[in-house]
């Protein structure tokens, strides 16, 4: 269990450093090039919501042996948690470097939070019920890009109902986020206990 997390650990380090490289690349390409500082302070936010999400389903996966509804209760635990505590580091990095912070649009904190929660929750239990029947890795892949486009498009769906026009970039950089992180979530579980099975055996 301990070279599981561990392994998961570095992997969500990577994931949220790439994720940060894709974002900053989607902005670029689409008119907003970023300064250094900003693009720091969202690497610190993504690597932690990273590590943080995926290690808690983790270690509801060793803990449990990958059963669904223990699986599905870590998502629900883990995700807000780790939302919370990501836009916590985020402001704080915000602060230490100076810059002003990005203006809040449509949803609201919370309404962000319980999004994450359940989606999380879906992705911990469909992942636990893929392990179960030797899935392969398109299905963890599928799984992650089907609750990544339906959380992206109730989240962009609920902040056009409350009136946000936000940057084509900035909407852009958003749906490619939502779109991307179940998935690479989903890759970073399926590379650990691919790995943890071919040792043990």
């Amino acid at each position: 269990m301990r070279a599981t997390l561990l392994r998961v650990a570095w992997w969500s380090i990577l994931l949220g450093l790439g994720m940060e490289i894709i974002l900053v690349g989607v902005a670029a390409g689409a008119g907003q090039l970023l300064a250094l500082k900003p693009i720091l302070a969202d690497l610190v936010q993504k690597v932690s919501w990273s590590v943080m999400v995926c290690m808690g389903l983790a270690v509801g996966t060793a803990a449990a042996k990958a059963r669904p509804a223990v699986m599905g209760l870590a998502g629900l635990m883990a995700a807000p948690l780790a939302f919370h505590a990501a836009r916590a580091l985020h402001k704080s990095a915000v602060q230490a470097l100076a810059i002003a912070g990005p203006a809040a649009t449509p949803p609201s904190v919370l309404t962000l939070a319980v999004i994450k929660a359940l989606e999380y929750a879906c992705l911990g239990a469909l992942i636990a019920w893929l392990s179960k029947r030797g899935a392969s890795v398109k299905a963890y892949v599928a799984v992650g890009l089907v609750l990544g486009a339906l959380t992206g498009a109730i989240i962009v769906g609920l902040g056009a109902a409350a009136g946000a026009k936000p940057p084509m970039a900035a909407l852009l950089v958003r749906v490619v986020n939502e779109l991307l992180f179940p998935v690479g979530c989903s890759l970073v579980l399926f590379a650990a206990e691919t790995m943890g099975r071919s040792r043990s055996a």
